[in-house]
């Protein structure tokens, strides 16, 4: 079982590697753009993604246990998601607040609340986020989340794309037990929230 945890532990790694190509923005784009708004409809998965401990893909927010076939990961995904939208968090929320707070942070480029004339617009894609082990000796959970940005001109020209994410392995966040989770809902929020300050800070530094 617990094989089976790691070799889904490294697909989901492999899977997280292939991402786009980052665009740098061009001298001439960085000249003329000076301010910037963020697009408040940010796109995610349908579900997040969760393996929990347990030797296989534990459905800590439904029924506990060890579970591998795919309609019960289908399952485990679906009972996180339900869990979260019941207590009212929203990874998207989270990744407008903390991704607009790095920005302002870094003196890059100007802030705007709403587009403006000549203004650029900023989109955020949720590529992925969710739950799951370290590694599969782990009994705790840490946050994943992988973003891509793109920034388009006034004419809709994408000027500028860059990516990060956090893997399960090495993560910078600690982990938790899944009973902790569970129990504070609020301890989910931020540790996605800890995720996003970190993957936003990489994402504005290729800016």
């Amino acid at each position: 079982m617990r094989l089976h945890a790691m070799g889904l532990l490294i697909i989901s790694a492999l899977l997280q590697a292939c991402a786009p190509a980052p665009q740098k923005m061009a001298d001439s784009d960085r000249r003329s753009i000076s301010s910037a708004s963020i697009d408040s409809n940010i796109t995610k998965p349908p579900a997040p993604y969760y393996l929990g401990p347990g030797g296989g893909v534990g459905l800590m927010f439904g029924a506990l246990g060890a579970i591998a076939s795919e309609q019960e990961r289908a399952d485990a995904r679906s009972s996180l998601l339900a869990f979260v939208e019941k207590n009212g968090i929203s990874i998207e929320r989270i990744v407008l607040e903390e991704f607009s707070a790095a920005l302002r942070s870094s003196g890059k480029l100007m802030l705007a609340d709403r587009p403006g004339p000549g203004a650029a617009v900023i989109r955020i894609d949720i590529r992925q986020y969710g739950l799951s082990i370290p590694n599969g000796f782990s009994s705790n959970l840490v946050p994943i989340l992988y973003l891509l940005c793109t920034m388009h001109d006034a004419s809709g020209r994408t000027v500028w794309s860059a990516s990060d994410r956090l893997l399960t392995l090495g993560n910078p966040v600690p982990g938790r037990p899944g009973e902790d989770l569970r129990n504070d809902p609020k301890a989910i929020e931020n540790a996605w929230r800890e995720a996003a300050k970190v993957v936003s800070a990489n994402i504005v530094g290729q800016l």
